[in-house]
């Protein structure tokens, strides 16, 4: 090849292409036009949003309600009045109320929440052994050190993502009667198909030779033995935990109010709710909070009102652009007949 290959049209950029004529008025309607769109579509957004009925209960230091093994506990712990600092010393149930005078309409999601997690730290979120998560059984990632072994066993799930799993226990209680709730159609298809249990045995027998991790009181087996296809790694509780979250004040969802139940076809009646919690989840060390969120759906979620905001904004400030730009190009700006015809100066201009 001679140099002269090298100076062709397509190489210098001489070939027939599309080059928008910028006038005023087409920058300045496309900068009208989009604003008034946008506006419009984050006040839809907004009403969306506030259409959303959403309860909040922080439960960090809840009462504890005493228990018959309480009795076999002495010292300190019988000062603690809430589970936040009695669960140290053992089994701890505390009760919230959950009062709703108008009841809860439509598609009922309970979300728990945590305050100053960082799920988004670079050492915890690649903490985890991605191989072992799809099912396969063999040598462990020094990523999950050091929640990689334990005693000698290899630790399923390892790393400090699993280990930290969410793990109180929460009804929803009507009248001391459980109200029906769906734990299974809570993750994302995509993220199911990343989590997949050993073939060919059962999990127990799988797993016979690994052992829990150490902050687990179930082992891998035990999450949900009553549904199988929610069990183990599988579980979509882990799955969903598993998750990571970009912000340290995060929350996921836990449970679905199920609707084929008849009383409950339309939602939560009205009516006063309690909440039943075994306390397993330390917080108070790290300076963290709990929460359980009760809401409702729209047709975009739940409660967020941040997208209609900044739809809004940027129209706004889309159409001030525009008036902007009108204001200066009226006052400084070229006249028409004014300006020069690049299309007559610019030889490669098509």
């Amino acid at each position: 090849m001679g140099r002269s290959d090298h100076y062709t049209d397509f190489n210098q950029q001489r070939k027939a292409a599309w080059k928008p004529d910028l006038e005023p008025k087409t920058v300045l309607f496309s900068f009208l036009g989009i604003g008034l769109c946008f506006i419009p579509i984050g006040l839809g957004l907004l009403m969306a949003s506030d259409s959303v009925q959403e309860k909040v209960l922080d439960y960090t230091y809840c009462l504890r309600v005493p228990q018959l093994d309480d009795l076999t506990l002495a010292g300190p712990a019988s000062s603690y009045l809430t589970c936040a600092g009695y669960s140290a010393y053992g089994r701890c149930v505390c009760e919230v109320s959950l009062p709703l005078p108008e009841g809860l309409q439509g598609n009922v999601v309970i979300f728990y929440a945590l305050s100053r997690f960082y799920q988004n730290h670079r050492h915890f979120l690649k903490s985890k052994d991605e191989l072992q998560l799809l099912g396969q059984v063999g040598p462990v990632s020094s990523n999950c050190y050091p929640f990689d072994y334990r005693n000698g066993s290899t630790i399923v799930p390892c790393g400090s993502f699993a280990n930290a799993l969410f793990n109180d226990s929460i009804q929803l209680l009507s009248n001391n009667q459980p109200i029906p709730l769906a734990k299974t159609g809570l993750a994302w298809s995509g993220e199911k198909a990343l989590f997949k249990n050993p073939q060919g045995h059962a999990l127990n027998e799988s797993y016979a030779n690994y052992v829990a991790p150490p902050a687990w009181t179930k082992n891998i087996w035990d999450l949900d033995p009553e549904t199988a296809f929610n069990n183990g790694l599988e579980n979509e509780d882990f799955i969903i935990w598993m998750r990571p979250s970009a912000f340290p004040n995060f929350r996921k969802i836990f449970r679905r109010l199920d609707q084929s139940v008849g009383p409950y076809s339309d939602g939560l009646p009205a009516g006063n709710y309690t909440f039943r919690i075994e306390y397993n989840y330390p917080v108070i060390g790290y300076g963290g909070r709990k929460f359980l969120v009760v809401s409702n759906a729209s047709a975009f979620g739940g409660k967020n009102p941040f997208l209609g905001y900044a739809y809004i904004a940027t129209g706004s400030c889309l159409v001030l652009l525009a008036l902007v730009l009108f204001i200066v190009h009226v006052k400084w700006g070229i006249r028409e007949d004014e300006a020069i015809d690049v299309r007559k100066t610019d030889p490669y201009y098509f």
